[in-house]
């Protein structure tokens, strides 16, 4: 019987990993992360039993490890919307590959996942909200609001996330993202007054 190795494990889920960023689950080669982690491709099927299965092998740590960060991360109570906004760069950064490959999976794992982090964005979007403009906040009447504008922020987001940039790059754009999303609140939404 032979014994399955834990380097060669990792050297696959290493070049899965590069795969699937690149091509998504669907367009994902089986066969080029075989010649990436320089092994057979009949080896791959020892470790796992097919795409589907490696794809999984490599997701489900992800999704963990971002649903603890945004639960270690995501405090927002008594902090500016700029340290906010740094919060939200810096967590960017640090999982934008998991991200990048969990969007590009397109599976029903993608959908619950991103429900889940559209969740907790709005959430905390209203929990600021609630906070630091309380007057604007009890006058928004569409029970969708909030997660509508967390839908919205989380694409954009993904689009910066998706391009070729450099992490420099992408933080600043990140930061304009945020800026446009979120800085001054209060004069967004001027026409309550008229009311």
């Amino acid at each position: 019987m032979q014994y399955l190795k834990k380097e060669i494990r990792d050297r696959i889920l290493a070049a899965a990993v590069e795969e699937f960023k690149e091509n998504g689950y669907a367009n994902a080669s089986i066969r080029n992360i075989a010649n990436n982690a320089e092994i057979s491709l009949g080896n791959i099927y020892r470790y796992f039993s097919n795409k589907e299965a490696l794809y999984f092998a490599v997701i489900n740590p992800f999704m963990e490890s971002v649903k603890q960060g945004i639960e270690r991360d995501f405090i927002f109570t008594d902090k500016s919307m700029k340290e906010v906004s740094e919060v939200l760069i810096s967590f960017l950064m640090q999982y934008s590959d998991e991200l990048l490959i969990i969007r590009k999976g397109n599976s029903v794992h993608y959908e619950t996942f991103i429900d889940y982090i559209t969740g907790v964005i709005s959430a905390k979007i209203k929990e600021m909200m609630e906070g630091s403009f309380p007057e604007i906040d009890k006058k928004i009447k569409n029970p969708d609001f909030y997660n509508a504008i967390a839908e919205g922020f989380l694409n954009s987001l993904f689009k910066i996330l998706r391009n070729e940039d450099s992490t420099e790059t992408q933080e600043r754009n990140a930061r304009e993202l945020i800026t446009f999303y979120f800085g001054h609140m209060k004069d967004r939404f001027y026409h309550f007054d008229l009311e």
